[in-house]
């Protein structure tokens, strides 16, 4: 029987499902009012375009050692710490910076009574180990360190170093060697000796300089036809890091200042730009970050000086550091080392800018290992 308050005809109207949706809408509409709000109060990014002096330009990674943090094992840290290096090396990176940030670090001095590297120690091992050709890794690390290159073991090497793979050009002219220790000619003689004039080039004998004599213990770059000791600059071209290094050179920071003091290149890191990476909960919107989203402007170039690159020496090219991490974690150790900044108002000042990473990804949510080659990416598309 119908309602009194039904028409003929009609269907009885349910209470309960309006007011559902009446409810509904309102939540949406409080949903919709704060998204509009936060909108219209972040703030708005600077864009600028990176001038930079020569047309050649050098780079350098900064990474902090808390990356390796949430690792669980071995495993997890080398398959980071291998990605960074095959970015490195595919990019010509000449240099990677490792800061101590992590708290981890702290227990650093019991660590090292047994026997264990320090989180700095462990990253910077593995990423010498990545280019030290395989004939010479027995030579270079002492034993009680291989328990930790037993997954690096495995890897695939990075071809393309050029040392790690047979040239053709040079039909295998250029070899790397370790300085070995000469036989004493008199077995009674308690002279040391210092300097030696055999490498180590894993082959059966070791190789026999002409007429040169290098200290001992010390890694070679040799011409094996004219038997000599050559640069890596004359053997390689390119393919050479800060101090002459062999692929990159690796360097730890102690705290923040040591990053821009020990810079390995000549003439001092030209620019600093910041890679937001490693930060899952990022929000440009919050007050905290107002600094970085309104005085680190956004990269929308990278202008190349005028100077012809064949007319360009070492300390004419210009050096580009790229750092990355959470920028908590960079105003953190800044922080800890403030003193020696007398009048620096914050870690903003140290930076020219900031990258904006392509795709969907938010910034700051995407692990600083990938961060890594999407930066190298960005600025070889960048620049100009």
């Amino acid at each position: 029987m119908a309602s009194k308050n039904t028409r003929k005809g009609e269907k009885p109207s349910d209470s309960k499902t309006g007011k559902t949706e009446t409810t509904q809408k309102k939540k949406q509409a409080k949903t919709n009012a704060k998204i509009n709000k936060k909108q219209r109060e972040k703030p708005i990014s600077k864009k600028k375009t990176l001038k930079v002096k020569s047309k050649t330009l050098n780079y350098s990674l900064c990474i902090p050692n808390n990356i390796i943090d949430q690792c669980t094992n071995l495993e997890q840290i080398t398959h980071i710490m291998y990605q960074i290096a095959k970015s490195a090396t595919m990019f010509n990176v000449g240099e990677i910076v490792i800061l101590e940030t992590s708290s981890k670090t702290d227990n650093n001095k019991s660590k090292k009574k047994d026997g264990k590297l320090s989180n700095s120690m462990l990253m910077a091992s593995l990423l010498q180990y990545f280019v030290t050709p395989p004939y010479l890794l027995k030579s270079v690390f002492k034993k009680e360190y291989w328990k930790y290159f037993t997954v690096a073991s495995k890897l695939p090497r990075l071809s393309v170093l050029p040392f790690m793979r047979y040239l053709k050009e040079d039909e295998g002219r250029y070899r790397e060697g370790l300085a070995i220790r000469m036989e004493k000619p008199n077995a009674k003689s308690n002279k040391e000796f210092k300097q030696t004039k055999y490498i180590n080039i894993g082959k059966s004998d070791a190789l026999e300089l002409k007429s040169q004599l290098v200290p001992i213990n010390v890694r070679v770059t040799v011409d094996t036809v004219e038997r000599k000791v050559v640069s890596p600059d004359e053997a390689y071209g390119d393919f050479v890091g800060a101090k002459a290094s062999y692929g990159y050179h690796v360097r730890v920071a102690k705290q923040f200042a040591d990053v821009f003091t020990e810079c390995a290149f000549p003439g001092g890191y030209s620019q600093a730009v910041w890679v937001n990476s490693g930060d899952y909960y990022y929000d440009g919107s919050l007050k905290k970050y107002l600094k970085t989203e309104t005085q680190v402007p956004y990269l929308e170039g990278i202008l190349s000086g005028s100077t012809s690159s064949e007319s360009e020496t070492q300390d004419d090219i210009a050096a580009l550091l790229l750092v990355l991490g959470k920028w908590d974690t960079l105003k953190a150790s800044f922080n800890a080392s403030r003193d020696q900044f007398e009048g620096c108002s914050g870690v903003h000042e140290f930076f020219d800018g900031q990258l904006e990473l392509p795709g969907s990804v938010p910034q700051g949510q995407v692990p600083v290992h990938d961060g890594c080659m999407m930066a190298l990416t960005l600025v070889g598309t960048l620049r100009r």
